[in-house]
């Protein structure tokens, strides 16, 4: 079970987060590694569009299995703001609307948007200002999310 909040504050909270995660970490595989270049041509592309300073990138592996979900939140903590643009990877072959598990966009002063999470679709947004939630789903929902940062 994945864990919310960082420092002290960090615990299990199942009634606000239901995913299981593994990090990835350079070396681990020949697709791990070709996954995290991929992420660093978006970021050298982010950073000559944006000029947005980002230095690196943190990832893990989703995995949500029938039910699970995880609360409206930021993906910014409040006391370190170096998470600056969020990016979701979906790896759900087959998916069909009925399937649920959507990411649920909440962009200030519009209406919420609900991204299904077919396989192979990318999500991007500012980590600090798209307050966002997972709906729960009817099968497993898998994907790889990660946070660009920059220095804090």
């Amino acid at each position: 079970m994945a864990r919310v909040s960082q420092g002290a504050a960090r615990s299990l909270r199942p009634d606000v987060r239901g995913d299981q995660i593994h990090w990835l970490e350079a070396g681990q595989s020949e697709a791990c590694d070709r996954y995290l270049a991929i992420m660093e041509m978006l970021r050298i592309a982010l950073n000559r569009g944006l000029c947005l300073g980002l230095e690196e990138y943190e990832s893990h592996f989703a995995f949500y299995a029938p039910g699970a979900s995880y609360l409206r939140h930021r993906d910014q903590f409040r006391h370190d703001d170096s998470r600056t643009v969020s990016v979701i990877v979906y790896l759900n072959a087959d998916w069909l609307p009925e399937h649920g598990g959507a990411l649920r966009l909440h962009p200030e002063g519009l209406a919420m948007r609900d991204i299904s999470p077919v396989g192979s679709r990318i999500a991007v947004f500012l980590s600090a200002d798209m307050l966002h939630e997972v709906l729960p789903a009817t099968r497993d929902r898998l994907s790889l999310t990660g946070w660009f940062r920059r220095r804090a």
